[in-house]
């Protein structure tokens, strides 16, 4: 639990975190002031009483009194946000505890107790930390650290508030963890909490270890187990590497989710990882269970010294800790490889860690499981590399964002680059091609296991009949239904299947495109929130008029929809257009530009320049009018203007920027852009709208062509 001292360290900055918690429940009550006075009525009448107060337990064991509306369902709770404004909670903050005596009943000693041993000095929150790693599988990491390190500043506190939050919004809520095993890609992913993994590994080496003492006290001999951590680039070489995924499904006594990929498919198929189970997170939570309980461990793999060096940190945290042995992962030659298999078993390990990177550790592992006298052998990837300091791991904020892979690619962009940026789109549009089609994945799966005991039988009819192999056809179920279809309707057959892995593609782009422009503009609006009131404060003083400027301009399909920007011209700047039309100096007369148009003010001339008179539109984005990335919206007048060919760029949603804006923005003559949006919407996917966005960056801060 959190102690007095650290609360009163980061005491300073409690008036802050206050003042945010109040500015924050008073803004989401005006918000949401229409629908809370109707959910109010509704419930007066259906219930007799809107309001019931529910005891809970505060700071130090205070017993107060939480509002919420009567009956059931997620509003229940928007009166919570009286408790925000009168101090009773915070906006990120522990658990809320339920006290479920009755307000009138006498309290026991044990209940007293019970107040007086309770140590938090946080307040309870509407915002939990426990909350969000329950959705994204981080139940092992400590809670109430996050709460300390969240109450040390107020721009941490929001960010904080914004993390949880978007992990509630993106997180779906139909999932179930209660299942066993999740079924993916032919596999069968073990659901397990962190613990439960941790207790299954020292239980069998606990075991095993008795067997060999004792050999007698077991009715049957306990080998080696193996133990697999599949993410979403180990699932993509399983794909095209048959070898390594027969390994996963017949040696692997237990295989593991790992990552946010695979926590994201399962949940698209309506499954909930307990836990993102993995070898990094995995190691000292081990290293600690087997210190505590006498057994050891063994280092196979990495660079020369890598191993040893990680053990050597390992000990420091753990002096207790019994590293049975360490190897490098270059077993190049037969009489290396059988060197290290002896130093394994003569060093009396119970535990042993492979990392020689997917596939091969599994595939080391599983030809050698009878030579290998160990309890476990478990494949954990570049775990070494993480814990010897040689790379440095995302930070926490990161991974319960889902988001580690992007440190990752940092990190080494030219080894990663490829897994990452067509790895993981490649992955989700796997997953949808086997959600959309589940009976036959079913089928195929099915043949699969039913195949299996008559391989042997397969492999000898098939040696008997090679001489005949070329002269005589393998008839197959496929092949027997293709020769009764003409060739016209193969062709047409070939046709749809394109035309429906074309139409799930499409489907997975447009979903992770309006993700990243959820995320993309959530997370700019709080970054940039303390410019954007300086903005309108210098806006409002230079001239009368209101701070933002609407006006209607052309969606997908031509729909209109009120777009919005910073006001940087003066209020008649409409009336006065039509007189300036001559100095127009975009030919066409589609756009109208000018570099020193007499309209805009001073302070426009600036947030013009560097683009920031746009950021406004981030609302645009989050409502679903605009994307980040498109073409730019146009005016209805303009669109009066078009010619067939120029109304295709109306074909998708207008965006923030595009390419000609990180070309050259207003030197490009109309027609060329025009020509390079219709590109971009031939040639849109996710990797490229990333890479437009990061264009974009010096674009803004050169200001090239922006007047």
């Amino acid at each position: 639990m959190l102690s007095e001292t650290q609360i009163d360290a980061e005491s300073t900055n409690g008036y802050a975190i206050r003042a945010v918690d109040i500015s924050m429940a008073v803004l989401l009550i005006l918000a949401a002031a229409p629908a809370l006075v109707l959910k109010y009525l509704y419930r007066r009448c259906r219930y007799g009483a809107a309001i019931e107060r529910i005891n809970i337990y505060g700071t130090r064991g205070k017993q107060i009194d939480l509002y919420q509306f009567t009956g059931e369902g997620i509003c229940c709770r928007w009166p919570y946000l009286i408790n925000l404004l009168g101090g009773d909670l915070s906006l990120v903050g522990s658990e809320i505890e339920f006290n479920f005596k009755s307000h009138s009943a006498m309290t026991s000693d044990k209940d007293d107790q019970h107040i007086q041993t309770r140590e938090s000095y946080i307040k309870p929150g509407i915002l939990t930390f426990k909350q969000m790693h329950q959705r994204v599988g981080l139940n092992f990491e400590s809670q109430d650290a996050e709460v300390c390190k969240a109450h040390k500043n107020p721009m941490i506190y929001l960010f904080a508030a914004l993390r949880i939050s978007l992990t509630q919004v993106f997180t779906p809520n139909k999932t179930s963890s209660a299942v066993a095993h999740i079924p993916l890609f032919g596999l069968k992913l073990d659901n397990l909490t962190m613990d439960e993994l941790l207790e299954n590994i020292t239980q069998h080496a606990l075991n095993h270890q008795l067997a060999k003492l004792n050999p007698l006290s077991m009715d049957t001999p306990i080998g080696m187990v193996q133990y697999a951590f599949v993410n979403a680039d180990c699932l993509n070489i399983s794909a095209r590497d048959p070898n390594y995924l027969r390994c996963l499904r017949t040696s692997c006594h237990r295989v593991f989710a790992d990552g946010s990929g695979i926590r994201l498919a399962s949940q698209w198929k309506g499954y909930s990882p307990k836990d993102n189970l993995n070898g990094t997170d995995m190691f000292p939570r081990l290293c600690e269970q087997l210190s505590s309980k006498g057994l050891s461990v063994f280092l196979l793999g990495g660079e020369p010294g890598v191993a040893a060096k990680t053990a050597v940190n390992m000990q420091r945290t753990l002096p207790n800790l019994q590293i049975a042995g360490t190897h490098h992962g270059f077993l190049n030659t037969p009489k290396l490889n059988q060197a290290v298999i002896d130093k394994i078993n003569d060093s009396g390990a119970n535990v042993l860690l492979v990392a020689m990177g997917v596939p091969k550790q599994e595939v080391w592992l599983e030809a050698h499981q009878a030579k290998l006298n160990i309890a476990v052998g478990i494949g954990v990837g570049g775990l070494f590399d993480f814990y010897s300091g040689n790379i440095k791991r995302a930070p926490l904020w990161v991974r319960q964002l889902g988001m580690e892979w992007i440190c990752r690619l940092a990190e080494e962009p030219v080894r990663m680059w490829r897994r990452y940026l067509l790895g993981n789109p490649l992955f989700l549009y796997r997953v949808l091609l086997e959600i959309f089609s589940p009976k036959q994945s079913k089928s195929v799966s099915i043949k699969r296991q039913a195949s299996k005991p008559d391989s042997t039988c397969e492999v000898l009819r098939a040696s008997h009949k090679k001489s005949d192999a070329r002269f005589k056809p393998v008839e197959t179920p496929l092949s027997s239904k293709l020769l009764n279809l003409t060739n016209n309707q193969v062709q047409n057959r070939q046709a749809i299947n394109r035309c429906q892995r074309q139409l799930v593609l499409a489907r997975l782009n447009s979903g992770l495109k309006r993700g990243v422009d959820l995320v993309g503009a959530i997370t700019l609006l709080i970054l940039l929130l303390p410019l954007l009131l300086t903005v309108s404060a210098l806006i409002r003083l230079e001239s009368k008029g209101p701070v933002f400027f609407s006006q209607r301009r052309a969606g997908k399909h031509n729909a209109l929809f009120t777009m919005w920007k910073f006001r940087s011209m003066y209020q008649d700047a409409e009336y006065r257009l039509n007189r300036l039309q001559s100095a127009n100096e975009v030919p066409g007369g589609v756009l109208f530009k000018m570099k020193k148009d007499p309209r805009i003010t001073l302070i426009g001339k600036l947030i013009r320049k560097m683009s920031i008179d746009e950021l406004p539109q981030l609302w645009n984005v989050i409502h679903g009018d605009m994307s980040l990335v498109g073409p730019r919206p146009a005016l209805e007048s303009e669109v009066k203007q078009y010619s067939l060919h120029d109304r295709r760029r109306l074909s998708v949603k207008p965006g923030i920027t595009c390419i000609w804006q990180v070309s050259g923005r207003s030197d490009i003559p109309f027609e060329q852009q025009v020509e390079l949006d219709i590109d971009y919407i031939y040639q849109q996917s996710f990797v490229t709208d990333i890479w437009l966005l990061i264009k974009t960056i010096p674009a803004v801060i050169w200001a090239r062509g922006a007047y």
